[in-house]
């Protein structure tokens, strides 16, 4: 049976702080089809993602309310949604970055064989934001100046404050 032909669920998550609400779409086998920040008083539609394969559905053990309680309690999937062998290499190396850890652009370029920049490419085009942790790759500049970067394709708007508060929430920025 398609994704097209199975009836979904949808999940909603508003964490503290954060001015968006993270949005994911499930089958009613409880696979993960698409995700995303929305503004909660807009929100818009989700359209599954086509073609995922079979073993990259299931999303991870998920709840809300224990990661607006402790962030640390929580582990990214292990899954990738489609993409670019690259995108999907740089979307497995960010989530095995631990909650509490960042890692800089360059540093997930030399662990994928890619670079900086590409890696970049990759993260804004993440399908599966907060899933695949890409708010825990960071600028260069941030162990001298705590710029983190952009969130998304966002620099300085909602998205990037976003990333900010996920990881003050993940205990990376406390006390910076």
């Amino acid at each position: 049976m398609s994704a097209a032909s199975t009836p979904h669920k949808s999940q909603r998550c508003l964490l503290p702080g954060v001015a968006l609400a993270f949005v994911w779409l499930e089958s009613a086998r409880g696979e993960l089809l698409a995700c995303e920040w929305q503004d909660p008083q807009a929100p818009g539609e989700l359209r599954p993602l086509a073609d995922i394969p079979g073993a990259d559905l299931q999303p991870p053990a998920f709840n809300p309310a224990v990661y607006a309680r402790d962030a640390t309690a929580w582990r990214p999937t292990s899954a990738v949604p489609p993409g670019s062998a690259h995108a999907r290499r740089v979307w497995a190396a960010l989530a095995a970055i631990p909650v509490g850890e960042v890692r800089t652009y360059a540093q997930i370029a030399a662990e994928v064989g890619s670079a900086p920049r590409a890696v970049g490419q990759a993260c804004r085009a993440n399908p599966w934001p907060l899933f695949i942790p890409c708010h825990r790759v960071v600028s260069a500049r941030f162990r001298t100046s705590c710029d983190v970067g952009g969130y998304a394709g966002d620099q300085v708007g909602e998205l990037a404050r976003v990333k900010r508060l996920l990881l003050a929430r993940e205990g990376v920025l406390a006390g910076r």
